[in-house]
């Protein structure tokens, strides 16, 4: 139970840190920032940044506990989201793009309705069609 309510205190670290960085203005987002927010939350940026969205999956089946998972794999969501959002074409789409499938991925299992990630597969789909 406290491995659980600690996990829930990192989730909430997790989304404070992403709108701190998403708050600064555009020329203070820097690539080290980005890398150290996939470290802390997720895990090796080398790595994670370039799965593809089934690989990701099974990377979070083989390292990550079971209750983890699914939580984990939103991060990642957020991180390819929040990276795709500050780079240049093409690894613009292809990150948007990842992150569209596998917050679809989630929204197919998660037991729980998410209104902010409609709202930012719904943004994401704009972004990607402009």
């Amino acid at each position: 139970m406290l491995e659980r309510d600690y996990f829930l205190k990192i989730i909430e670290e997790f989304a404070v840190a992403i709108q701190r960085f998403l708050n600064k203005k555009k020329e203070q987002q820097t690539d080290e920032e980005i890398q150290d927010l996939y470290r802390q939350y997720v895990g090796d940026y080398d790595i994670l940044r370039n799965l593809t969205v089934e690989e990701a999956i099974d990377y979070a089946r083989q390292e990550w506990e079971d209750y983890r998972q699914l939580e984990k794999l939103k991060m990642l969501a957020d991180l390819w989201y929040t990276e795709g959002a500050i780079k240049q074409q093409p690894l613009r789409d292809i990150l948007l793009t990842k992150s569209f499938k596998l917050f679809d991925y989630i929204d197919g299992r998660d037991k729980t309705f998410s209104l902010l990630r409609q709202q930012k597969m719904t943004k994401i789909r704009e972004m990607l069609h402009s």
